[in-house]
């Protein structure tokens, strides 16, 4: 059962790895990328596991200690997938060269390793399958082998960071307008994300296991292999939904987050279509405008636009400030009202204080501004007619 259970995790990270790298008439996302790479190297640490198991790596001795250094690319690129789709990334910066570290010290340290005979690794390979203890009890390296405990502080600080960040973009992305799609990728990276931290905590699990066992110089091998059934189980999972998943596996939305966090000099209107259309269509739907003392910002967070923004193209486009904006839709409502003939049943300032009118001098000011005449004047007019 635990061998099906491997070896199913590991075909189904495969497929999904050669997916996403050579999906056709999609654009390749750099996110695809990094989640393609990520699915390999927990196959090729699986599949590794599955030759200690196993017994068969007596007959590939090299590969021995291959996989070491790969499991502490796991974190960071789990990290950088869901960085790059929360932030668009599309390239590789100087700076991520600082998450390869970890990895090339465990490289490095392996190097004596690397190095040896193939007699030797043989004898070392046969000793680690008669106990998995071995494991830990020969220093194959420049260190003792209890540098591997490394791999859960380093999984803990990446998973927080990771989790972080899905809440940061929950938090602060102003994104109304673009819930369906923002939605879209929480829902995904929460999964993916809770995935990984199931493994972590089933793997702090063993570590204390391990650590238990060695000091009471028990076996270790049930533990290894019942503790590494939950992993292939994870990774079994997050494949298996991403391959069942068209939305996410075809290529999660891409929403120009970074486009409204630029310096707005000149209004572009081709641009700024859909928000514009965003703005007009909430105004004439909900009238939040109704409500006294309704803010910019209250605007921002309900159309999913930043304020900055909703500003700018209330100046630019509609050539007002956002009172007067604001304001005109407010006389608008109650000239509609008037000529509904509320007045019957209200009077005029109860029906200003309806349209969201603190006051009778504000409600005169505008009510100029859009008509060119006072509220008296108009229907006095009104009834001429």
């Amino acid at each position: 059962m635990g061998d099906f259970i491997f070896i199913g995790s590991v075909f189904c990270a495969l497929i999904s790895a050669y997916l996403l790298l050579f999906k056709k008439n999609i654009v390749h996302l750099f996110s695809d990328k990094i989640l393609a790479i990520l699915f390999l190297c927990y196959s090729y640490c699986t599949l590794n596991f599955i030759l200690i198991s196993s017994g068969w790596l007596i007959y590939f001795p090299n590969l021995y200690r291959t996989s070491a250094p790969i499991n502490y690319l796991i974190p960071p690129l789990a990290y950088m997938y869901v960085k790059s789709v929360l932030t668009n990334k599309n390239k590789w910066k100087l700076v991520d060269a600082l998450h390869l570290v970890p990895f090339l010290l465990i490289a490095i340290n392996y190097i004596p390793l690397y190095c040896m005979g193939i007699d030797n690794k043989k004898e070392v390979v046969t000793l680690v399958i008669e106990s998995f203890n071995n494991n830990y009890n020969i220093q194959d390296g420049f260190f003792s082998e209890k540098i591997q405990f490394l791999r859960p502080i380093q999984s803990i600080v990446y998973i927080i960071l990771q989790w972080k960040l899905i809440y940061a973009f929950k938090r602060k992305q102003n994104l109304g307008y673009f819930k369906e799609h923002t939605e879209l990728i929480l829902s995904w990276l929460i999964k993916f994300t809770s995935a990984i931290t199931f493994t972590i905590l089933t793997f702090l699990i063993f570590v204390i296991g391990v650590v238990y066992t060695l000091y009471t110089n028990q076996s270790i091998n049930d533990i290894v292999f019942y503790a590494s059934i939950p992993v292939s189980i994870s990774l079994f999972y997050l494949t298996s939904y991403l391959i069942l998943n068209p939305n996410v596996f075809l290529g999660l939305p891409y929403i120009d987050y970074n486009k409204y966090n630029q310096k707005i000099e000149v209004l572009d209107k081709v641009k700024y279509e859909e928000e514009i259309a965003a703005i007009e269509s909430y105004l004439s739907s909900n009238k939040p405008y109704l409500k006294q003392g309704f803010s910019i910002n209250e605007f921002s967070i309900a159309v999913g636009l930043p304020a900055k923004l909703v500003s700018f193209l209330i100046n630019n486009h509609f050539d007002k400030n956002f009172n007067d904006f604001v304001n005109t839709y407010r006389i608008e409502h109650v000239t509609y009202c008037i000529k509904a003939g509320d007045l019957n049943q209200f009077t005029l300032y109860a029906l200003a204080t309806q349209a969201g009118f603190s006051n009778k001098t504000s409600f005169v000011d505008a009510f100029k501004k859009v008509h060119n005449c006072t509220p008296s004047h108009f229907i006095s007019n009104m009834i001429v007619q």
